[in-house]
């Protein structure tokens, strides 16, 4: 027989008994449901969890201190180690800091020194790997010369007029930020962008023992995981701070003690190649931290979460899968004379088998279409419900709780839409074999006697 008369007739017989045929795939919807949201629950979990992480830091980077990996005392960072990092692979880039510990340093700026920051970090970075390491400007341009340098976001609230009493010379701009207060925060004192600033060191006696004039080019954008600097600091290219901080201790008549590398930061290419990047890092003797460890872990409860889920909604679909056996069966008793009258008009036995499981499979096909459809449809109507009910300070608009919002507590992608209609068509395949095959071991010759 052609396909296209199998069609034909798979489509007759299954409306030949509405009833039975829509109770069946009523029962596919169901358990298509069930998987569906059950599974899109977890994906959306795992969706909320992965933000949780992202927001905590980059999921790629590693930390890498100078302390054995096997507890056998403190090892010390410098070019050499920044060298057989860059040598590991899957290492995307390596991002070192320069600066000291031992030194004194204050800014001045304003006419006359009128204003002070007594306490800041000073952090060299090689510009080059600055997007790496998480930093971003907010206003103004990179250096692109000597004596020229990026301040934190906040720097120039750091500023203490020295004019002003003690208590009352400075802005406190946490309070405008993270207090009860609704009023506007101030102005800095002082506006320091592409403004000369003067970096002083001080000596034993805090008197100024060394002093540079720096440009200001940029301002940095807030960001604790790439350091304090981008908040209260100033960032100055690599170069510039070694040559800086060689002509300090070269100045003051101090000798410099061990390296200028303060912590080193490793980039992965792929989040998925942190652990081995970690593990070579340790053969190289350092000790590290990422989120490696903690992903590993989340990633783990929630393939349980996944399991549990889509294992209770599979039950749904296994009383499905019975619901089309029965409604197999009970079409083959029915049809027995019109299986005898196929095979002695010379019907292939393999046709006979051929249209019961097209039969079961247009169940299972229909069913897995309108449950994945109605899935869809309740999993934005949850994301609805849900997101309207907990809108936060900035409200979204619907479409963007329906479909982009990272709280969605339902989220179907569109391979788990295809699994829901694939699985749906396995089952209803698997549920008619059984009835295909005593459909065709059923005698011709019985068949015909068959009232």
């Amino acid at each position: 027989m052609k396909i296209r008369d199998l069609l034909r007739m798979c489509w007759e017989n299954l409306f030949r008994r509405k009833a039975r045929t829509i109770l069946s795939v009523l029962g596919v919807v169901i358990g298509c449901c069930s998987i569906l949201l059950m599974l899109s629950i977890a994906v959306g979990l795992n969706a909320s969890n992965q933000q949780w992480l992202e927001e905590m830091g980059d999921l790629s980077k590693i930390d890498v201190y100078a302390y054995s990996a096997n507890g056998n005392g403190e090892l010390k960072l410098d070019e050499s180690t920044v060298q057989s990092l860059r040598m590991i692979e899957h290492v995307s880039a390596v991002i070192p800091k320069y600066g000291t510990s031992d030194l004194t340093y204050q800014i001045v700026a304003g006419n006359n020194g009128r204003y002070r920051v007594d306490y800041f970090p000073l952090v060299g970075i090689d510009m080059d790997v600055m997007d790496s390491a998480g930093y971003s400007l907010d206003d103004g341009s990179l250096p692109e010369r000597a004596d020229c340098a990026l301040m934190g976001q906040y720097f120039e609230y750091a500023l203490q007029d020295t004019r002003r009493p003690e208590g009352r010379n400075q802005i406190n701009y946490y309070n405008y930020l993270y207090g009860d207060t609704d009023e506007e925060m101030p102005p800095p004192y002082l506006d320091l962008m592409n403004e000369k600033i003067t970096l002083q060191v001080l000596d034993e006696n805090d008197k100024v023992a060394y002093e540079k004039e720096i440009l200001i080019t940029g301002k940095l954008h807030e960001n604790y995981d790439a350091g304090y600097e981008t908040s209260e600091g100033i960032l100055l290219p690599a170069d510039d701070m070694m040559h800086m901080v060689k002509d300090i201790y070269k100045t003051i008549g101090k000798k410099m003690k061990g390296s200028l590398v303060t912590s080193i930061s490793v980039m992965a290419d792929d989040m998925q190649n942190v652990s081995s990047v970690e593990d070579a890092i340790h053969d190289l003797g350092y000790q590290t931290s990422s989120m490696a460890e903690m992903r590993e872990s989340t990633e783990k409860e929630m393939a349980t979460i996944e399991l549990v889920l889509g294992g209770i909604g599979a039950v749904s679909l296994l009383v499905a899968a019975i619901g089309i056996i029965n409604t197999m069966i009970m079409s083959v008793s029915e049809r027995t004379k019109e299986i005898g009258i196929m095979k002695a008009i010379g019907c292939c036995v393999r046709d006979i088998r051929t249209l019961f499981l097209m039969e079961s499979a247009a169940i299972g096909l229909l069913g897995g279409i309108i449950g994945s459809v109605l899935s869809y449809l309740i999993s934005l109507i949850i994301n609805l419900v849900s997101g309207l009910k907990n809108a936060g300070e900035e409200p979204l608009s619907i479409p963007q709780i329906m479909f982009t919002a990272p709280t969605r507590i339902s989220i179907i992608p569109l391979w788990l839409f295809l699994f829901g209609l694939t699985f749906s068509v396995l089952i209803g395949l698997i549920a008619g074999f059984y009835p295909a095959n005593k459909a065709v071991r059923i005698s011709a010759l019985e068949a015909m006697r068959n009232e």
